[in-house]
This record gives structure tokens, sequence and C-alpha cells, in this order.
């Protein structure tokens, strides 16, 4: 499980940390940082994806791996970095990356990295390209000749896996259905026939990566794993029922995918994807991640509210709860800014972060909201409804109602 992130001078974030729950929230206005904050978890979680020592894609990075993602106020002085901590069974991993400029006029590109290893009592510190400049990011190939343990060589591979599948989302209801795909070079990108790709290829099916970023290959990617993939099927199936109890499974008609529901009499009648409500849909999409046979680390989702009625967000959110399985099948991080989700986190305050774009210098400033609201409480602005410990912490609780009339007063957006 991911308990921290930190990001120093990618895009608007020149130094922003998030202490991680299993679902944490980040909120804020349009143009905050949000999806620059999302954006470069993703990107650092691709160039570790990247460097897999097994992989055949180049670990050389390049000028295009700096300059168009720092902060466009600072210096090619300043490197680009990111810092996580990862925790398995009382196991840690810290890992850091940073990436800077050698020589702005050749534009050549260097790395630093270092990992942490926590293990059974004992700590392990290894690094690359700190004594010797390196333009290549080979610390994952170094830890293969390093001499680790059988219990800290295990730790590494499932946290470098983990980092590794990190996915980013910006489900969109009529990508999910079928009804619009997004455009490449000018065209629409064509649907994909996953049995002709995969059913007789060596390859594996990626099913977070195929899924697109709006969901756009969702219906396709269904029909697949109900004709081809019994296991991930049944889970799938698990996880939307207890979402829809009604929901009875998806049907292949005529080629198509059509979504089945129990309506309580003796016939169970289907329906085309455009007939079925946005949540359900996006609650599907959601489903399929989480019953990949080794789902993400992490689903990262924009804008949660987008097509999902706001009396079901409630039900959706404390779905998505259990979906996650107190983060040891997956995290996530959802960014809103809407009332009606972030009054559901008035009982884990310490996991929402506010986001405001500082305009004076164009740096995105997080907030944690269990930080920001104590002081509220202390000058009796709201009322507390409670304290609880977790992680080690005080977590004020205040009623939802308190958080909505912070969100309308505009003071919410300043904190």
């Amino acid at each position: 499980m991911f308990k921290k992130f930190r990001l120093k001078n990618y895009r608007t974030h020149t130094d922003t940390t998030l202490e991680l729950k299993d679902i944490t929230l980040i909120i804020g206005s349009n143009n905050s940082g949000k999806s620059n904050l999302l954006s470069g978890l993703n990107y650092f979680s691709m160039l570790v994806s990247k460097a897999f020592p097994g992989s055949e894609k180049s670990k050389m990075l390049g000028k295009h791996n700096f300059f168009p993602h720092k902060h466009s106020l600072s210096d090619s002085n300043t490197p680009i970095s990111f810092y996580c901590e990862w925790e398995r069974d009382n196991n840690n991993t810290a890992y850091e990356l940073q990436i800077y400029c050698l020589n702005e006029r050749s534009g050549d590109i260097g790395c630093k990295e270092k990992i942490v290893i926590s293990s059974n009592g004992s700590e392990k510190k290894i690094t690359h390209g700190h004594s010797e400049k390196s333009q290549k990011m080979l610390l994952r190939t170094k830890l293969e000749t390093e001499a680790l343990t059988y219990d800290e060589k295990k730790l590494t591979d499932t946290f470098f896996r983990s980092l590794a599948f990190l996915y980013y989302y910006h489900f969109q209801p009529a990508f999910l259905k079928g009804q619009a795909f997004p455009v490449i070079q000018g065209k629409p990108a064509e649907k994909k026939n996953f049995s002709e790709l995969f059913v007789n290829s060596k390859k594996s099916l990626n099913i977070a990566n195929e899924i697109g970023r709006e969901g756009a290959h969702f219906q396709e990617l269904v029909k697949y794993v109900k004709e081809y993939d019994e296991v991930s099927y049944g889970r799938f199936l698990g996880y939307l029922k207890r979402f829809v109890k009604s929901f009875n499974g998806i049907i292949i008609d005529k080629g198509v995918t059509k979504w089945q529901f129990d309506m309580g009499t003796s016939e169970f009648p289907y329906f085309e994807p455009d007939k079925v409500s946005d949540g359900l849909i996006k609650a599907g999409a959601v489903a399929l991640l989480c019953a990949m046979k080794i789902p993400p680390a992490m689903i990262m989702i924009e804008e949660l509210e987008n097509g999902i009625n706001q009396k079901n967000l409630s039900e959706f959110l404390s779905w998505l709860t259990h979906t996650s399985e107190n983060g040891i099948r997956t995290q996530f991080i959802l960014t809103s800014h809407s009332p009606s989700v972030i009054r559901e986190f008035s009982d884990r305050l310490d996991a929402v972060y506010n986001i405001h774009l500082r305009q004076r210098d164009y740096k995105s400033i997080a907030t944690n909201l269990n930080d920001a609201i104590k002081p509220l409480v202390n000058m009796g602005t709201i009322e507390e409804e409670g304290v609880l410990e977790r992680d080690g912490k005080e977590v004020i609780q205040v009623k939802p109602y308190e958080l909505t009339e912070l969100f309308y007063s505009g003071i919410l957006g300043e904190i």
C-alpha cells in the first residue's frame, strides 16, 4: 500500500506531498492543479514501467522527459522529482527519482535514483546516478546484482510492479457506453476486437491499459472477459452486484454486449449500454479494473461525480471503499469539485486535500483538510462532531452540512 507521494517542480507542483489512504480525495476548482498532480504521478509511473530490466524499451532519458514537465517559471538547473513510500506486511520501501538537465544546449538529461529497503528489521540503501552521472534509469537493473535477501528481493519486485501499475482515468459515460471514441490525429479511434488480438496470441491482455483514458474500449473488454476469462468475469459480476443488487450479468446478443437485470419477474430483461445508467456504467469500469488477476495498485479517477446521480454518490463511495479492501487490493485517488462528494468525507478529513493555484507564482498549494479545519473548529467557525485517532493522528469529524456550507461560502477554496 502506498503511504506517501511527493512531487517537486512538476508543472504547477513545486512541492506537493500527499499522505495516502485507501481512498484519497483531491478537491479544488478548475485550473487549480488537480489534473497536473495526477498527470505527474502517472508520468513517473510510466517511467518506472519502462525501466523494467526485461523491457526492450529504452531506459535512456531525453529532453522530452524534462523540459515539457518542469514548472514553466523554474530554471533548467532545478530537477523534477518524485518520491514515494510504500508498505507491505510491516516492511517498507522508499523510492526517489530525480530528473535534471545535464546540458541545456545539447538537451542531455540525467537522473538520480535511490531506494531504501526496510525488511525484517534491517535497512539497505541503494543508489544509481549519484556517484557518477547517468542518462539511463538503471536502478531496477542494478538491483538484480545486489546482495539482497529473498524477502528484500520479493519486496522490491512487488513494490516496482505496484509503482508501474498506477493508472489515470477521466471516464466519460458516452465513451464507456461505446457511443463516442477519442480522436487520434484527426480521426476517431476504431473499436478493437480483443478476441482477434489476444485469444491466439502469446501476448497478455492488460485491461487497465486497453480500456483507455476515457473508457472508450470498456464494452469490448467486458465482452472479451465474459467470453474468455471466467474467473475475472466472476469477480466483475460479484463487485457490481454489491453496487446494484438487481444486476444479473452480461449477455452477448448477436455480438453486442447487453446488460441484464433481475426485475422481480420470471423474465430477466437485458438492455443495450446506452439504456444503462451512467453511474452503473462507471461502476462497471471500476469493477472490471478491480476484477483483473493483478488489479492496478492505484486507480486515479478525475471528476468522480460526472454521470453519477447525487443521491447515489454516497452509495458509490461506500462501494469503492469495500472494493479497495482497505487499500490491500487497490487504492484510489479521486478528484472532485462537487460539494456532494466532499460531504461524504466528513468523518475522514485526513483523506482529503484541497488544491488551489497561487496566482502570483503559479504554484499549486495542497492543504490537508484535517489540518486546515482544526483552526476553524478552535475559532468556533464550525462545530466539531467528534475526534478519533487514525495512523497516530487526531482526525476531526464534522457534520456533512458544515463542509457543504464551507464550500458554498468560499472558505474551503481559500484553505
